[in-house]
């Protein structure tokens, strides 16, 4: 096995030292990227949002859901830092590395539902 990491240390241009601290940060981002958020506080959201739709929120709820909003959002910039970054370290685009690890973009329909009903 450790001759497997030189060849492909050797072969990058790197060190077993620069490889390893390499692997270490693409599995640290991946386990970022792939980090979701407690279900406790989608359920929570979901239910704020549902009350919002139907109007009956209260100024209270609608602060609680708006800093959950803020939070959903600011997870959601650092996990694109999270896929620039690995994308830097595996050399893949971001949009291969997001189909690969099955991100679609907000909005987003798949192919096949696309496919099936054009707009």
């Amino acid at each position: 096995m450790e001759a497997r990491f030189l060849e492909e240390a050797t072969r990058n241009g790197l060190t077993l030292e620069q490889l390893a601290s390499q692997r270490l940060l693409e599995a640290e981002a991946l386990w970022r990227i792939r980090t979701s958020a407690p279900e406790a506080e989608t359920r929570q959201l979901h239910r704020l949002l549902r009350r919002q739709n139907k109007g009956v929120l209260t100024e209270a709820e609608q602060i609680h859901l708006q800093n959950l909003l803020d939070e959903r959002e600011a997870r959601g910039a650092q996990r694109l830092q999270y896929l620039a970054l690995l994308s830097q370290l595996s050399g893949s685009p971001v949009l291969q590395l997001m189909e690969r690890l099955g991100i679609r973009p907000l909005g987003k329909k798949p192919m096949h539902c696309a496919n099936r009903f054009p707009l």
